[in-house]
């Protein structure tokens, strides 16, 4: 079984991206998907998933109300796909309302428990996650490594509140982009604008970087395959996708970003005021908010005319955002970004 991690509340989008992949989904809870899938599928995983931030590969699952379970439990599972001199280490503990609850203890007895199953080196690394949610461990090895799979490697520079390259791929698997217009208004960095692209051609995000588990027994070689295969399945299109901003200098960093995920985006100056959608197509944007939106909400009810035939998905902190717009959106999902509560609201006609 795998389990793929993501930002809470945006499991959704995480759920479909897999179910177009072909797995079949076991369960999900809060900011994680439990898939039916093993040891083999995760290169695909971890090369393809856009919105997912991890992927583990479960070991085992068992109930322990004390270290004497969790011991136990441990060694009981078969940690045999993991060879003698590898460098295996307990790298997160964590408990949610559960008898055991000291996680420094509970990390601490896991690695006694894990040194003691196996031959132990500096060979391949092998991180390992423990999760207890009332007295059910699930322990798992970590396959992405230590930077998530929001690190594509074409983001070298940010603006002022960047948005994650797994969220921003989470909004728009939600908003139903594959290809086609695109504008995002408020683009920054190009996050959005620039995932879009990549949707559109076909570029595995996963493409250019490496992963913990690509020195896994068996897995260097299917690494190797699927990304010369993704490589060849890229799409020689540039979308209709339109990435805007009033900073000029933060759209330079946006031409940089898109030049090193091989994508080719308009990129303009332009206030979103003045934005104009002609055809059909979708906003995809996360405007300012807090002190840095200023008097923006206020003309926001310009961009929905001017783009009234345009599907809008926009993130927001106001709940209630129908007050601003006119409008109650047709669908409102709420998730954390950086810590915070917002609302990702999806106008699919106005």
């Amino acid at each position: 079984m795998i389990i793929l991690t993501s930002t809470l509340g945006l499991e959704g989008a995480v759920a479909l991206e897999v179910k177009n992949y072909g797995y079949r989904i076991i369960h999900s809870e809060s900011g994680k998907i439990f898939v039916n899938a093993g040891y083999l599928d995760i290169p695909f995983m971890n090369i393809h998933m856009r919105s997912a931030e991890r992927v583990l590969l479960v070991v085992g699952e068992f109930v322990a109300e004390n270290f004497d379970d969790l011991y136990h439990g441990i060694r009981s599972l078969d940690w045999s796909f993991i060879p003698d001199n590898s460098k295996v280490w307990v790298a997160k503990a964590r408990s949610v309302s559960s008898k055991l609850f000291a996680e420094r203890s509970i990390q601490s007895v896991a690695m006694k428990a894990v040194a003691s199953s196996l031959n132990m080196g500096d060979g391949a690394k092998y991180p390992i996650f423990i999760n207890i949610r009332k007295d059910k461990v699930v322990v798992a090895v970590d396959s992405t490594g230590e930077k998530g799979l929001h690190i594509r490697g074409y983001r070298k520079k940010y603006s002022k509140a960047p948005l994650r390259e797994t969220i921003a791929a989470s909004l728009l698997i939600l908003a139903r982009y594959r290809e086609g217009n695109l504008t995002d208004p408020f683009c920054g960095s190009g996050t959005i604008p620039i995932e879009a692209a990549m949707i559109a051609k076909n570029i595995a995000p996963g493409i250019k970087r490496n992963f913990i588990s690509e020195n896994w027994v068996d897995l260097k070689d299917i690494y190797k395959r699927l990304k010369e295969k993704a490589k060849n399945e890229v799409k020689d299109i540039d979308p209709p996708i339109i990435c805007s901003d009033i900073d000029e200098d933060i759209l330079k960093v946006a031409k940089e970003n898109a030049d090193r995920a091989d994508v080719k985006i308009e990129i303009m100056k332009r206030d979103f005021r003045n934005v104009k959608c002609n055809g059909k197509g979708k906003i995809v944007t996360n405007p300012p908010y807090g002190k840095r939106m200023g008097g923006i909400w206020r003309d926001f009810r310009k961009l929905f005319r001017n783009c009234s035939e345009w599907e809008k998905h926009f993130i927001s902190p106001v709940k209630n955002i129908y007050k601003i717009v006119g409008k109650a959106p047709d669908k409102s999902i709420p998730f954390f970004n950086s810590g915070l509560k917002v609302f990702f609201h999806q106008y699919y006609r106005i």
